[in-house]
């Protein structure tokens, strides 16, 4: 569905559900162009139970952000995924959602602030706001965040609003004590003379602790409630149990807990359900890069593909020419691709400006350099990570709306 069409289609939805659509309009893209390679990606995951989405590690390809927003819309009206999950944080969605069931007035801005800052500035990302939207709104598509990291920017009732909630369940005496203790953390609100430390952390458990028993005996929560908060306060003492890790074990448990949230989430939907995850490469491969996290490839991809199999896909992309954002102002140029590498050979002979390789085909390929997991080549099968691979002539830096 071309952009013109899909804003045609979102007004006229948008004006029965009474909510005002913002004036988001698509980036110019080559998505036009890339027609057989997002054909071949939508008959390679329409299918599937489970549909992998990744990008590379740096979040900051506009190119990649442009297909892959045609490819969910493609998966959510054509083929009938009916949840998708992003590499966000957990809170702020089960905030969206309560707003969702009560009938609140949310807007797109709601979506992209739960979605965050990783994508929320881009101008190829808005679009999807509105389109996810008006599914949910009608009860066809459900939203989930898969993250336990507080602190994003913005993200109010996740860092603020909810911290209040909780602690307000508490006795009047340890409130106060209670509150501060998790604002400090979330904001790492900490100095040299009061550093954060084992002991901080540990009154943050016991608070979470209280926090949870006093959850558990109000009479004034609904059941849904309740499930909620014992969920955004396991989710909290997850991130908090991470404080003292090493990097690789650290980068391992976080997957481990967006696995959990995953299920967590996955319980909440119908028997039949279908269920796209939009997140970084080294998290939805059919297992980790070998050099990053425990180097055992734990991630959230090897967990899924060990309890849905076949049934799950993981879908990586890379490019052999261009630019990317490194961060906000900074900007980088894509390496030349070596000329054996997946890149090359996928795109060898063609004059598409991009192209799809199922297994079968990467299979073929046998170990070989490629930079799907970051805009550096390693050797690797790369069948034995991804179900499937998009290669762009040309990557570009996505539009920055700050």
């Amino acid at each position: 569905m071309c952009s013109k069409q899909l804003l045609h289609v979102l007004s006229g939805a948008l004006v029965l559900l009474g909510v005002c659509l913002p004036a988001y309009t698509q980036a110019p893209s080559t998505i036009s162009e890339d027609g057989k390679a997002l054909d071949s990606a939508t008959q390679g995951l329409c299918n599937t139970q489970i549909a992998m989405m990744g990008e590379i590690a740096t979040h900051g390809d506009g190119h990649t952000l442009a297909f892959k927003i045609a490819l969910v819309e493609r998966l959510v009206d054509q083929c009938g995924f009916n949840a998708v999950f992003f590499e966000a944080n957990q809170e702020e969605f089960i905030h969206l959602n309560h707003r969702l069931r009560s009938g609140d007035a949310v807007t797109p801005a709601d979506l992209l602030t739960a979605v965050g800052g990783i994508w929320k500035f881009y101008r190829e990302f808005q679009p999807l706001a509105p389109f996810l939207l008006t599914r949910a709104q009608s009860g066809r598509v459900f939203l989930g965040g898969l993250d336990d990291q507080l602190g994003q920017l913005g993200q109010n009732y996740a860092n603020i609003e909810m911290i209040t909630e909780l602690t307000d369940l508490l006795p009047e005496s340890k409130r106060k004590g209670c509150n501060a203790a998790l604002h400090n953390r979330i904001f790492s609100q900490y100095s040299e003379t009061a550093p954060y430390s084992a002991g901080v952390r540990s009154q943050i458990d016991n608070c979470l602790e209280e926090i949870q028993a006093a959850s558990n005996s109000d009479a004034t929560a609904t059941v849904q409630v309740k499930e909620e908060r014992r969920e955004m306060i396991s989710a909290t003492k997850r991130w908090i149990g991470r404080d003292f890790s090493s990097e690789g074990e650290s980068i391992a448990n976080r997957d481990r807990s967006m696995f959990q949230t995953f299920e967590w989430l996955q319980s909440r939907l119908p028997t039949k359900h279908k269920t796209i995850i939009w997140a970084a490469t080294v998290h939805v491969a059919k297992r980790g890069d070998p050099a990053w996290g425990d180097r055992a490839g734990t991630n959230l991809g090897l967990l899924i593909h060990r309890k849905y199999g076949n049934r799950a896909r993981s879908l990586g992309f890379s490019t052999i020419s261009g630019s990317f954002r490194q961060g906000k102002g900074k900007f980088a140029t894509v390496p030349v691709a070596p000329a054996d590498s997946v890149e090359v050979q996928a795109l060898k002979g063609t004059d598409t400006s991009a192209a799809y390789l199922d297994t079968k085909q990467s299979a073929a390929m046998g170990v070989r350099q490629g930079a799907f997991f970051y805009h550096s080549y390693q050797t690797l099968a790369w069948s034995d990570f991804l179900d499937g691979v998009v290669v762009f002539r040309t990557e570009r830096p996505p539009t920055d709306m700050r």
